[in-house]
C-alpha cells in the first residue's frame, strides 16, 4: 500500500469507530481492534488503569456501558497520522454527545477530548492496537457517564 492508502485506511478505521458505537454495531466495532489490545482511559477516568485485554472483553465492556445511553454521537476529526512501516499512531480530536434518560436534571452529557491511538497492520488490514482517550472538557450532566457505568454493572 502507498502512504496515502495507509493513511486513508486508518482514517476510515477512526470514522468506523464512531459510527459503530453510535449505531450499536458491536460486530463491526470488534473488527476495528487487534487481539489483544491495550487501552488507557486513565485521562478520562482516573479510577481506570491502563490495561491489556482480549478484544472481546473490550467490546463487551463498551457495549455494556454505551448501550445504557438512549443515543450517542461521536465526531472525530482532524486526524494526524504518523506511519512507521507496519505500525502507526494518530492524534484525533473528538466530541462525543451522550443522552441518558432517567437522570436528575439534564439528560445530555458531552465530552471533548483527544484519541491517541496506535495501529498495527495485520493480514486483515489496519487494526487499533492501543486505544487511549484524554478528556479535556466536559459539559452537561457529567453524572450521566457514572450512571451509565453503574447501570451496566447492575445489568439494568
Amino acid at each position: 500500500m502507498s502512504r496515502w492508502e495507509d493513511e486513508a485506511a486508518i482514517r476510515s478505521l477512526m470514522d468506523r469507530y464512531g459510527a459503530c458505537v453510535d449505531e450499536r454495531d458491536w460486530d463491526g466495532f470488534a473488527t476495528l481492534f487487534d487481539d489483544p489490545l491495550s487501552t488507557d482511559f486513565s485521562r478520562m477516568d482516573p479510577t481506570l488503569s491502563p490495561a491489556t485485554l482480549p478484544r472481546a472483553q473490550h467490546v463487551g465492556g463498551a457495549r455494556a456501558v454505551i448501550g445504557q445511553f438512549d443515543a450517542t454521537q461521536h465526531m472525530i476529526s482532524n486526524i494526524q497520522i504518523v506511519l512507521d512501516g507496519d505500525t502507526a499512531t494518530c492524534r484525533a480530536p473528538m466530541r462525543a454527545e451522550h443522552w441518558l434518560s432517567g437522570m436528575r436534571g439534564q439528560a445530555r452529557y458531552t465530552m471533548f477530548g483527544v484519541y491517541r491511538n496506535s495501529f498495527r497492520r495485520t493480514a486483515d488490514g489496519w487494526r487499533i492496537s492501543h486505544l487511549a482517550l484524554e478528556v479535556v472538557r466536559e459539559e452537561g450532566n457529567t453524572a450521566a457517564w457514572t450512571e451509565a457505568v453503574n447501570r451496566a454493572r447492575r445489568g439494568t
